[in-house]
């Protein structure tokens, strides 16, 4: 048997649960008191502890508010179906937030898909490239006519998050050093997450219904001005003015939190 085929086993055997006998024939053990299964479980359990302390490390608030034993779980689940095929451990556990989101019994979990929703959303804008953000002077240059077709590019950092409103209480309480949050406390209702990079630093902040709508369909690719219509359906026929003027508010915080790196008309 070649090498390659022998290390291609190697690896398949420390991916898999149980070890493929056929390999472990292979293998002789270092002395008389130690089984070849034994040895082997060393770098076999090793891996798996490894890729564990790897999530462990991009999701610590989800640990935390979760315990050991839940999250243990997750790990194993995860592992079993998205073994580590990037030599970056960085990117091992990026797909966690929809692996949970889509397999049960996890999926019934909103507090811990959430939660693991913005964990990740966090430490991919901080890992996003950088790109020249737009200032809100590029505006002042837009003929007037050109407002409602203009389409925004925003910055590869910018994501948003639905997550329960226990997740953002959460998070914040974890961060500040209390352990004994609970989650129940801070109610069922969904909110909307902002989260983007300034220079080195990541933001997040809530959003409201309204704005959240127009980012939304900003990052969509709608051009303003059916933004604008869009928050004119949202209310009463009667408050079209303010909405208007709200939308304009909106596009003057994006401007002014570094979101946005391109606005240009649509073109017909």
């Amino acid at each position: 048997m070649k090498l390659a085929q022998i290390q291609a086993m190697f690896q398949a055997s420390v991916l898999d649960k149980t070890p493929a006998p056929e390999f472990l024939a292979l293998l002789r053990p270092p002395d008389r008191t130690a089984s070849i299964e034994d040895v082997f479980a060393v770098y076999h359990d090793g891996f798996r502890l490894r890729m564990a302390e790897f999530l462990s490390n991009d999701y610590p608030v989800l640990r935390e508010a979760l315990g050991d034993d839940v999250f243990g779980a997750i790990v194993e689940a995860y592992l079993s179906v998205h073994p580590s095929r990037h030599r970056n451990a960085r990117w091992f556990g990026v797909g966690l937030p929809e692996f949970m989101r889509r397999t049960p019994p996890f999926t019934a979990e909103k507090f811990a898909c959430g939660l693991a929703a913005l964990e990740a959303a966090l430490a991919k804008s901080f890992d996003a490239a950088d790109e020249a953000t737009l200032p809100i002077e590029r505006l002042g240059v837009t003929p007037e006519q050109d407002w409602p077709r203009l389409r925004f590019g925003f910055h590869p950092g910018v994501a948003l998050v639905e997550a329960p409103a226990a997740v953002l209480a959460c998070y914040e309480a974890v961060q500040a050093g209390e352990s004994d949050f609970d989650s129940a406390s801070a109610g069922e209702e969904d909110q909307v997450i902002l989260v983007w990079r300034d220079g080195l630093d990541v933001q997040y902040r809530e959003l409201d219904e309204l704005e959240a709508l127009a980012l939304r369909e900003a990052l969509r690719g709608a051009p303003f001005g059916e933004i604008c219509a869009l928050l004119a359906f949202a209310r009463p026929r009667e408050q079209a003015e303010a909405l208007t003027l709200a939308a304009a508010n909106f596009l003057g915080r994006w401007f002014a939190d570094g979101l946005i790196i391109a606005a240009a008309p649509q073109r017909d």
